[in-house]
């Protein structure tokens, strides 16, 4: 795999490794909705998952990320065609943004109780929260481009 890396890195002209790299995000939503799919798959197809850790995790953990990256998927496939300038002004909120988003989806108890959300809730709720902020920091951002003086987020 790193070698892979290495043949993009010197292969490939400076603009088109921009714009693999702004391909990242939709490539880790879709790896976690596929990686949903297949271990549904494999849990009730196959008696190979079943009692295993893909079957262990999937309502606790597989499911939260999976409704977390259906609501983040239009925004990474927005991702791809925005300027690299509003790409890094959107990784600096990623940055400090998902890892609170997920500490708050894993407080979460997995099943609701009286007056409390569960997991797939709250990560149904981080997903859009999430979505709306980087729409709203893309659209400003690239307001502020088109007007000739780039704001500084």
């Amino acid at each position: 795999m790193a070698w892979i890396l290495v043949c993009i890195k010197w292969t490939l002209p400076v603009k088109m490794k921009t714009k693999i790299i702004q391909f990242v995000p939709i490539l880790f939503a879709l790896a976690v909705v596929g990686f949903r799919y297949f271990s549904l798959w494999c849990i009730f197809t196959t008696h190979i998952c079943y009692g295993t850790t893909i079957s262990h995790i999937s309502l606790s953990i597989t499911k939260p990320f999976y409704l977390f990256s259906l609501t983040f998927l239009p925004i990474a496939i927005v991702l791809v065609f925005v300027s690299r300038q509003i790409f890094n002004s959107w990784l600096k909120l990623a940055v400090w943004v998902i890892p609170l988003l997920f500490v708050f989806i894993a407080t979460q108890p997995v099943v609701s109780s009286f007056l409390s959300t569960n997991r797939d809730d709250a990560a149904r709720l981080a997903g859009q929260v999430f979505t709306v902020f980087s729409l709203v920091l893309i659209i400003y951002k690239y307001l502020a481009t088109r007007r000739g003086n780039p704001v500084k987020v």
